[in-house]
């Protein structure tokens, strides 16, 4: 089984990112290239001081990527370039306005997507609010639209203390994925989904030399 680095510290979660274009957080089809797996005990649920859990904001920025429930519905981090070949893959050579005309959203996600077009951004507690959804519903449409890859999360706000110091869970903050990449939609402009499944394939396929296709094909879902 292919062997990979500990992580110690934001810098380390960056340069998995940055070296592999994608990190899922917990336990995916890949067996042992998780946040969950490479975390050194010191970091997953720290005693004290911050961890893997309060370092999202940091590897988001410094990558320039950004984090959403990409891998079979869980979470994780995918770096800009990566985040565009799923995109031209999981969009299945759709824009939303076409899904909505051929009924492959459901009115939950259409919502859901029309608040943010209108906000920009919004925090889960707000969007969830102004959309009047119960958990659950508000849940299914926010992982389906991840997975689409039309939402991204594009950061975590925190309470501060009076000094400004960061505290707690951080909140989800999420964004249309061109509002983060403004240059998306014309870089999916005539892309084909087949192309872009072979090409994450084919990346995928130098780096886990020894994971069996048909896991990495779930990875890319």
């Amino acid at each position: 089984m292919k062997t990979f680095p500990t992580i110690k510290s934001e810098k380390d979660m960056e340069a998995v990112v940055e070296e592999y274009g994608f990190l899922p957080f917990f336990r995916s089809a890949i067996p042992g290239f998780s946040v969950e797996e490479m975390a050194d005990p010191s970091v997953y649920f720290p005693p004290k001081g911050e961890g893997v859990w309060d370092w999202k904001d940091d590897v988001i920025n410094g990558t320039g990527g950004t984090y959403g429930k990409f891998f079979l519905s869980r979470p994780g981090f995918v770096s800009k370039d990566f985040f565009f070949l799923l995109a031209g893959y999981r969009r299945d050579d759709y824009d939303f306005e076409g899904m909505v005309n051929d009924g492959l959203v459901t009115h939950s996600e259409r919502l859901f997507y029309q608040i943010l077009e209108e906000t920009g951004s919004e925090t889960s507690t707000f969007l969830r609010y102004k959309a009047r959804m119960s958990k659950s519903s508000f849940d299914s449409a926010n992982t389906r639209l991840q997975m689409k890859t039309f939402i991204v999360i594009s950061g975590f706000d925190r309470k501060t203390t009076k000094d400004g110091r960061p505290y707690g869970w951080g909140v989800a903050r999420y964004s249309l994925a061109e509002n983060i990449y403004p240059d998306l939609e014309e870089s999916l402009n005539g892309t084909r989904a087949a192309d872009a499944s072979a090409k994450l394939l084919s990346r995928l396929r130098a780096v886990f030399k020894d994971t069996e296709d048909a896991a990495l094909r779930r990875i890319i879902g």
